[in-house]
C-alpha cells in the first residue's frame, strides 16, 4: 500500500486483519487473547466457522466409533461416518442427532472425552459438520470443545461457463464441482452457449459441445454433492453463436454484430422456447432457470423495432420480449432469473415484471462496502467516480480501489452531474456517505423494496484486468467479499461468483475459495 494511503484505508485493513484473527463478529467470547490463539491454531478450519470454543486438551481420532443415529439422520450420513471411522480401535462414540432447532445447513459439533455429538436439521448440515470433524483432526488428534456453525446466506454459488472457458471439458468441470463442495458452495450456474448438445437445433452446437450423457453426469454429480444446478439459456442478447448460422439470419436485429435477435420477430420467441425447453429436459429436478437478458445494446435497430421503441421506449421493447420468456418458464413451474443491467437501465419497466422473477444483480468494480466507485446504470454513464478522488481524496484510497479508478472509471461531479430524476428515485439508497462514498451495490434494496428477490453476482474472472500477469485476484477477492457482506446485511438470497474469460481452470479456485469463505462467514 502506498504511503499516501495511511488514513482510513490503513484503518480498514488493520480492522480486517484483526477480524480474521478473531474468527467472527457474532461469537460469544470473553477473552480476546484466548480466541486469538484459537484462530492461530485452527486457521485450517475453512470456511471459517461462526462460533468456536476449543480447548488445548485433545483426544485420539483413532478411538472414535459410530454411535447410535437418531431418527431423521440420512443413511448417506451414517455411511460416511462409518467410512471415516473404518479401522479405528473405537471406544469413543460419535452420536448423530437430528435437531429441528438447528438452522438450515447449520450444525453443532461437540467433542468431549466421553463422546462426540453432531446435531443438524438436514443432510447438508450433517455433511458440513463431518467436514469440520475431519478438518479438526491434525496428527491424528482432535481438540475438545464446541463448534456452532451456519452459513450467513442460503445461496452460495459459482458460474461454470462452458461458453467462455473453451478448454474446460466435462471431466474438468466435475473437478470444479468438487472444489465448490469443499468450500461449502451449494449452487452452480451453468452456461453452455454453443457447447450445449441441442437436439432440435443441433447445428447450433459446436464441435466441442458436451454430449447429453455428459450433461446428465454433471447434473447427477451436482445432486450428489448437494449443489443446486441453474442452467443459463440466453433469451435475447449474446446469441451470436445462434445467429452466425445462415438459417437463423432472418431473426437478426442487425447485421454488424449479429449477437441479438429481433424481439418483435415471432420466430425469435419460438426459437428461444425450443432451446430453453431442450435445456430444461436435460436437467431433471430443476427449480430455477437463468434467462440471461443482459447487455441488449441493439434494441430498436431494425425498422419495426425502431417504430415500436419510438412509441413505447427501448425499455418497453425489452419488456415485450423478456416478459414472455419469463412467463414461459413460470408456466413450466420454474423460477426465472434475469440479469439486472437492462432492468436497471430502464427502471420504469420494473413494475410490469412478475414478482416470480429473481433479479441477479451483477457488478464487478466495487471493492469496498463504502465505495468511491459507482456504477450509475440508470444515468447511462457506466462506471464513474467523483472527480475529487483523482486529487483531493486520492490519499484515502487503498491500492486495489486506486487501480480500479485509474483503469475503469470516468470522473464526474456526483453533486451536480446526476439528474434530479435519478437522485429522486435512487438517492435514498446511496448511503449516508454520498457523494464522497456510495453504499456498495445500492440497487439491492431498490429491487427488494419493489417486491423482487435478489441474487448478487461478483467477479471471479471478469472484465479482463491482470495482476502480475495473472487474473486480477486482489480486485476479484475484494469485490466478492464486498458482495458477501452486503448480501448478508440485506437479507437477500445469496451470491454467485461469475467467470467469463478463458483462463486455465486452476485460476477459478481463488474465486471459489473466496466465495465459500465470505458467503459462509462475511465477518472474517
Amino acid at each position: 500500500m502506498p504511503k499516501a494511503a495511511n488514513g482510513a484505508a490503513v484503518e480498514r485493513h488493520a480492522a480486517k486483519a484483526d477480524t480474521m484473527l478473531c474468527l467472527a463478529e457474532n461469537r460469544s467470547i470473553g477473552n480476546a487473547e484466548f480466541n486469538r490463539s484459537r484462530m492461530m491454531n485452527y486457521s485450517n478450519l475453512l470456511p471459517s466457522p461462526r462460533i468456536v470454543e476449543l480447548e488445548e486438551e485433545k483426544i485420539n481420532f483413532a478411538r472414535l466409533t459410530p454411535g447410535s443415529a437418531g431418527s431423521g439422520v440420512p443413511v448417506a450420513v451414517q455411511e460416511r461416518l462409518g467410512r471415516m471411522c473404518e479401522g479405528n480401535a473405537g471406544k469413543i462414540p460419535v452420536q448423530i442427532v437430528g435437531d429441528e432447532e438447528q438452522p438450515a445447513e447449520g450444525y453443532e459439533l461437540t467433542i468431549a472425552a466421553a463422546g462426540v455429538s453432531l446435531k443438524a436439521s438436514g443432510e447438508a448440515g450433517f455433511g458440513y459438520g463431518l467436514d469440520r470433524l475431519e478438518q479438526l483432526c491434525v496428527a491424528g488428534r482432535l481438540p475438545l470443545g464446541v463448534i456452532r456453525d451456519e452459513p450467513a446466506m442460503g445461496m452460495r454459488g459459482f458460474h461454470v461457463n462452458f461458453g467462455g472457458l473453451r478448454h474446460m471439458d466435462c471431466e474438468q468441470s466435475l473437478e470444479v464441482l468438487e472444489g465448490m463442495r469443499r468450500w461449502n458452495l451449494n449452487t452452480v450456474l451453468i452456461e453452455y452457449a454453443e457447447r450445449f448438445p441441442y437436439r432440435q437445433h443441433a447445428r447450433i452446437s459446436s464441435v466441442d459441445a458436451l454430449k447429453r450423457e455428459q450433461v446428465g453426469a454433471l447434473v447427477s454429480r451436482s445432486r450428489e454433492l448437494g449443489i443446486q444446478v441453474i442452467p443459463l439459456q440466453q433469451c435475447l442478447g449474446h446469441v451470436e453463436h445462434v445467429l452466425r448460422h445462415d438459417e437463423y439470419a432472418h431473426l437478426r436485429e442487425e447485421e454488424e454484430k449479429q449477437d441479438q435477435w429481433c424481439p418483435l420477430n415471432e420466430g425469435s420467441f419460438d426459437l428461444f422456447c425450443e432451446l430453453v425447453d431442450d435445456v430444461i429436459e436435460t436437467h431433471p429436478g430443476l427449480k430455477m432457470v437463468h434467462l440471461g437478458g443482459d447487455e441488449t445494446r441493439r434494441l430498436g435497430e431494425c425498422p419495426r423495432c425502431a417504430e415500436f421503441a419510438r412509441e413505447k421506449g427501448k425499455g418497453g421493447l425489452y419488456l415485450e420480449f423478456v416478459q414472455r420468456a419469463i412467463q414461459h418458464v413460470v408456466d413450466r413451474g420454474l423460477t426465472p432469473i434475469v440479469w439486472d443491467d437492462m432492468i436497471c437501465h430502464y427502471p420504469e419497466i420494473l413494475d410490469e415484471l412478475p414478482r416470480e422473477l429473481v433479479i441477479m444483480y451483477w457488478e464487478y468494480w466495487t471493492t469496498q462496502v463504502e465505495s468511491a466507485v459507482f456504477v450509475a446504470r440508470p444515468e447511462g454513464c457506466g462506471v464513474v467516480v467523483d472527480r475529487r478522488w483523482k486529487e483531493e481524496w486520492a490519499g484515502e484510497l487503498d491500492e486495489v480501489e486506486r487501480r480500479m479508478i485509474d483503469r475503469f472509471t470516468a470522473p464526474i461531479d456526483f453533486e451536480t452531474d446526476f439528474s434530479a430524476e435519478f437522485l429522486d428515485r435512487f438517492g435514498p439508497y446511496l448511503g449516508e456517505g454520498f457523494p464522497k462514498r456510495v453504499r456498495a451495490f445500492p440497487y439491492l434494496e431498490y429491487y427488494r423494496d419493489r417486491g423482487f428477490r435478489v441474487i448478487g453476482c461478483g467477479a471471479g474472472g471478469s472484465n479482463y484486468s491482470l495482476w502480475n500477469g495473472l487474473p486480477d485476484f486482489p480486485r476479484y477477492m475484494d469485490n466478492i467479499a464486498a458482495w458477501s457482506r452486503r448480501m448478508a446485511e440485506s437479507g437477500c438470497m445469496g451470491v454467485v461468483t461469475s467467470a467469463w474469460y478463458d483462463f486455465p481452470i486452476e485460476t477459478l479456485m481463488p474465486g471459489i475459495m473466496c466465495t465459500g469463505q465470505t458467503a459462509w462467514n462475511p465477518g472474517v
